[in-house]
């Protein structure tokens, strides 16, 4: 399964969000999660299971208990974050992997109010990056409008409108079975 649909398939299951959520706060062990979420044990070992097999946790051992096997101890593990642009023109989504280290030495200010700059800069950023992702579809929309009102040929208005969603030659060139360089000599004589 690819990355992006692995993430979103386990973020879309709110147990799954609620076992990761108790995991970031401690590591844990199923029956301890179980209680926790007020959830069956057998409901969370599965879920546990999906986690594990889709690498957002990982198994840190066993810890031994008085009145029963030894438990498997898990921790959060994977960690990302995930952009999805969903346009008129373009449907966009990226995952960019974030670090497992422990950078705080990297770091000065440690407190809530680091926190809180560090969230006003993000949506700052988004808001900047929201601006960027209209013109983008702007800019998309009109030459896709020029290629279906000025393209009669079927082959070279099908690559470049599949060109003009993925951006991307190589891809075009293997969907479409023909050279980069047709792909990309068809692309600047219409689309530059």
């Amino acid at each position: 399964m690819d990355d992006i649909d692995s993430l979103l398939s386990i973020m879309e299951n709110s147990t799954r969000r609620a076992i990761l959520k108790k995991l970031l706060l401690e590591e844990s062990y199923g029956l301890e999660i179980s209680k926790s979420l007020g959830l069956s044990q057998q409901a969370i070992n599965k879920q546990l299971e999906v986690l594990e097999k889709a690498n957002f946790i990982l198994s840190m051992g066993v810890t031994h208990s008085s009145v029963g096997p030894p438990r498997k101890v898990y921790r959060p593990t994977g960690f990302s974050t995930l952009v999805i642009d969903y346009t008129p023109s373009f449907i966009q989504v990226s995952k960019l992997d974030l670090s497992e280290k422990d950078a705080i030495s990297d770091h000065g200010d440690i407190s809530v109010e680091r926190i809180k700059e560090l969230n006003e800069q993000m949506d700052i950023l988004m808001k900047e990056r929201q601006t960027l992702v209209e013109e983008k579809n702007f800019i998309i929309q009109k030459l896709r409008r020029n290629v279906i009102e000025k393209v009669n040929e079927g082959f070279v208005r099908e690559l470049l409108l599949e060109y003009l969603e993925t951006l991307n030659e190589e891809k075009v060139s293997q969907s479409m079975g023909i050279p980069v360089e047709i792909v990309m000599k068809i692309v600047n004589d219409f689309l530059d």
